[in-house]
């Protein structure tokens, strides 16, 4: 009997796929995580085989910082993202963190129950755009000489290499012509992206990645 968790903050479709899952007699959902918080509570209480995690949840910790922490507090279970985020920084990110899947919620029934399984027998799951999406990644940490510059675009290093130097939010903005509103998310998204706190852990990342 395979152990699942599940963690994402849409109860209604956590629900479903509990149901589902359990109609395969091989699975049994131990619990319903509705934010990151919480799914590490339920993985010490519980010590699932596979927790599978959306990325985005409101309260406490995102998908991918709990995805690290769940990797680094019990190596042995397997973290399998389960989502409609699709961007680029966020896959490679949970690949960094060492998921052993990352699917889009489009997935069939089957096909999730495949994957389940496969990630318990050791292969790491990916579906056929995330596969893609991390090909073109490899591509370009291959053609920049093995530094990660996959995980961002070139704006952002752009962004990044601004902040290096002292610029606020309201400078940079001006600098490349966006609002400050556009800049601030652009940050607040490569932070999360690698589970960096502040700017400071976010430029301390790049030099030390050589993205800057």
């Amino acid at each position: 009997m395979i152990r699942v968790l599940i963690a994402d903050d849409h109860v209604l479709l956590a629900e479903s796929l509990q149901f589902m899952l359990q109609q395969d007699c091989s699975m049994e959902v131990v619990g319903i995580a509705v934010d990151g918080k919480k799914a590490l509570q339920m993985c010490e209480e519980f010590k699932p085989e596979v927790v599978l995690l959306d990325i985005k949840m409101l309260n406490n910790y995102d998908g991918l910082e709990a995805a690290g922490k769940i990797k680094r507090f019990w190596p042995q279970i397997k973290v399998i993202i389960l989502t409609t985020v699709e961007e680029r920084e966020n896959v490679v990110a949970a690949v960094l963190k060492g998921v052993d899947g990352y699917i889009l919620k489009d997935v069939t029934p089957g096909e999730l129950a495949l994957a389940i399984k496969c990630s318990v027998a050791g292969f790491c799951v990916l579906n056929g755009t995330v596969r893609d999406i991390l090909r073109e990644a490899i591509a370009n940490l291959a053609q920049s000489g093995g530094k990660i510059k996959g995980i961002f675009k070139p704006e952002e290093i752009k962004i990044i290499e601004l902040i290096a130097d002292g610029r606020n939010n309201r400078e940079i903005a001006e600098i490349m012509n966006y609002s400050e509103g556009t800049i601030k998310n652009k940050v607040s998204r490569m932070l999360e992206a690698i589970g960096a706190k502040d700017r400071t852990q976010l430029v301390l990342y790049a030099f030390k990645n050589s993205i800057i």
